[in-house]
């Protein structure tokens, strides 16, 4: 194989103990595995549910990413928070795992951004290069979104589709046996945090059509997160809210 010595960059525990099992099965002895976090992450919790090592790399600690250019000749980001810095991504090959269909879904939180903008959904793995999940695409399939899905089901939906994505073309990459194509010339789907936070408070001024207010109740409903809310009028505190959904 002629990648061999591999830094798996994560902020997401479940994808990492996957990505662990997978290449278990594959029987990839000659690769060495490294997990690391961001600084943003609990690594105790990482440690807890992983059988393999965990470090923490802040990719904005030019000596971390020096250390890492020397080290390793593959870097998966796998919903890893931190941005890879320019050094990093021109010196050795980045590979991302997104939850979005790029070019569609790119930046954060693609799922929320598809129920509101009623736009397709799924997973991409692509090169990484300096612009955010913008680079030569590997592989991505569509997932299903339906009207019945909130932010967490059809997340969910796409981390499943992320698996099967790892699971056809690990071994190809590893390999650098891959082909890649442009992504379409569609950069305008480009969502940040802020755009996300700018989402969450609901104006009880404001008039919202039925089907945009229930989409955006859907889009902002993710599990235990507190994401919508409105300011009581008397007390002036935050009330949060969430939508639950059932199909007959």
């Amino acid at each position: 194989m002629y990648f061999k010595d591999i830094l798996i960059i994560s902020d997401n525990a479940f994808l990492c103990k996957e990505f662990e099992r997978l290449a278990l099965d594959l029987c990839l002895k000659e690769v060495s595995w490294t997990f690391s976090i961001s600084p943003f992450s609990d690594i105790e919790m990482f440690k807890s549910k992983l059988d393999s090592n965990v470090t923490i790399k802040n990719l904005k600690d030019t000596n971390v990413v020096d250390q890492v250019c020397e080290r390793y000749d593959l870097v998966f980001s796998i919903h890893c928070k931190q941005i890879f810095p320019p050094k990093l991504v021109n010196t050795i090959k980045c590979i991302n795992v997104h939850p979005g269909y790029n070019p569609i879904n790119r930046g954060w939180y693609p799922q929320v951004f598809a129920i509101i903008n009623n736009l397709p959904i799924g997973a991409t793995i692509h090169e990484i290069d300096e612009e955010l999940d913008h680079g030569n695409i590997i592989d991505r399939k569509f997932v299903d979104k339906t009207n019945a899905d909130t932010s967490l089901t059809l997340y969910n939906k796409v981390i499943t589709a992320e698996i099967e994505l790892l699971k056809e073309n690990l071994v190809n990459i590893l390999e650098n046996n891959f082909e890649t194509v442009i992504p379409e010339n569609n950069n305008n789907n480009i969502f940040l945090k802020k755009d996300f936070n700018e989402l969450c408070e609901i104006d009880l001024n404001r008039n919202y059509k039925a089907g945009n207010l229930i989409n955006l109740l859907r889009a902002l409903t993710h599990g235990e997160y507190s994401n919508a809310f409105f300011i009581d009028p008397n007390t002036n505190k935050k009330i949060f809210l969430k939508i639950q959904l059932e199909e007959e």
